[in-house]
């Protein structure tokens, strides 16, 4: 049976090294910091794995330092949870993002699939240094810059 893509939004992995960090607060009465990494990233939501344990009614808030979207403010809630010893795996989606995020997230996105699909079809040219995706790519495809 094949798997149906239920996203609304094309996902890319952001694991440049291991992951990205991410400022979170975990908003509430008790607001409070925790750390987390980013895993991968779409217009309308991201994973995350967070230090901490974190419900499945939280709001959060989010701020990226990924080329790009350095300093970006993200408001989101929680979609799911897998908790995992000390940590959680958090699944955010958005709430309200500019167009202008859309955009270059999808874009960010569009690059990636794209460069996947063109890898999968055994295509050795595939890297260009306009891709949207560049800064983030560990591939051993991509172009060496001197």
């Amino acid at each position: 049976m094949l798997k149906t893509e239920k996203r609304n939004h094309k996902r890319f992995p952001v694991l440049k090294d291991m992951a990205e960090p991410v400022d979170l607060t975990v908003m509430g009465p008790s607001a409070r910091e925790v750390p987390a990494v980013l895993t991968n990233l779409s217009a309308g939501g991201m994973a995350l794995v967070v230090f901490a344990h974190v419900s499945g009614e939280s709001k959060l808030k989010l701020v990226l330092d990924i080329h790009g979207l350095e300093g970006l403010e993200l408001h989101g809630r929680v979609a799911w949870t897998t908790p995992k010893g000390d940590t959680t795996a958090v699944g955010v989606a958005f709430e309200h993002l500019k167009k202008e995020t859309v955009d270059r997230i999808n874009q960010m996105a569009e690059d990636f699939q794209d460069c996947e699909l063109k890898l999968s079809f055994g295509v050795k040219d595939v890297c260009f240094l306009k891709c949207h995706y560049f800064s983030l790519c560990g591939k051993p495809v991509k172009l060496k810059l001197n």
